[in-house]
């Protein structure tokens, strides 16, 4: 049996104004298809990271449509040669194409999708490659299977996936920039429910506000021990910039849950409330810090 029409609007949640979500989620498994095809997830070189790592690959069903495919590549070579990889590719019908998205370090670019029977999205995806390797190892996760994979003409293996607690960390470091956004909100709130390693978790938290403040110039400074602990201005959010759900928006009850589930991020340490003043003069000790995996190891503590 074929993909239809009616069976990507079921998988989008059945509502029409859905579709392109549906569509969009669809093509981006054939995507990473070709990804896995040409070797890149096993070549130790590429991790699967974002939101659409966590609905493909952690949610599921329970998982906000997310249109864009972020993934961590260290090496502007691989960079290249994935987008070489995908455009102007054809598989079981899904046309992609790739084109510049205007990121002054070329690390952004459009993934647009046609299908002759299923329709065409363009200028919605984006693939990001950041250019950080993660600070810990990827685990190894086979997408959580859903009704529309049974028409599909392959089925995914393992891919490599940002570790839970760095991809949470990543989430509440973006988490305090502004605008806010509630894509984040809603991830951090389903994070909240999972057990994570704390002390862990605080680290990568502390090290990455470093990392967006002193390197990328995103972020105010310092960053206090406990503002996650304080209340948001829920009016300060888009509900709309979630896109598709299949469940209920509840601005204010994922806004509590965060602040709760958080709230031991202020017992930071004193290593961590140093970082948390983001002053230039720690990159380096930043960098061995997080190439260790977020903590000083005994060669790299010398």
């Amino acid at each position: 049996m074929a993909i239809t029409r009616a069976l990507v609007l079921r998988h989008a949640t059945a509502k029409r104004e859905s579709y392109e979500f549906g569509l969009l989620d669809v093509a981006q498994d054939h995507a990473l298809r070709i990804l896995e095809l040409g070797g890149f997830f096993s070549s130790g070189d590429v991790v699967f990271k974002g939101g659409t790592s966590l609905r493909k690959c952690r949610l599921g069903s329970a998982g906000r449509f997310s249109t864009d495919i972020d993934l961590a590549v260290p090496s502007d070579d691989v960079v290249v040669a994935i987008c070489g990889a995908l455009d102007q590719q054809t598989i079981s019908g899904f046309h992609f194409s790739v084109r510049d998205a205007g990121a002054k370090d070329g690390r952004k670019w459009f993934l647009d999708v046609a299908h002759p029977d299923l329709g065409s999205v363009t200028t919605r995806s984006v693939l990001e490659f950041a250019r950080r390797r993660p600070a810990c190892a990827p685990e190894q996760l086979a997408p959580v299977r859903l009704p529309i994979h049974a028409q599909y003409d392959f089925k995914l293996g393992a891919l490599p996936v940002m570790a839970a607690v760095e991809a949470c960390a990543e989430k509440l470091a973006r988490y305090r920039r502004s605008p806010p956004l509630a894509r984040d909100l809603y991830d951090l709130a389903w994070f909240a429910s999972q057990a994570l390693d704390e002390k862990l978790l605080r680290r990568l938290w502390v090290l990455k506000v470093y990392g967006d403040v002193v390197e990328d110039g995103r972020g105010s400074k310092p960053l206090v021990a406990g503002e996650l602990s304080n209340e948001r201005d829920l009016r300060a959010f888009d509900a709309g910039d979630i896109g598709a759900l299949t469940q209920p928006i509840d601005l204010p009850g994922w806004e509590a849950k965060v602040r709760k589930r958080f709230a031991f991020l202020a017992a930071m340490d004193d290593d961590e409330k140093r970082f948390a003043l983001c002053n230039a003069r720690e990159l380096a000790e930043v960098h061995l810090l997080l190439e260790s995996g977020g903590f000083p190891t005994v060669a790299n503590s010398k």
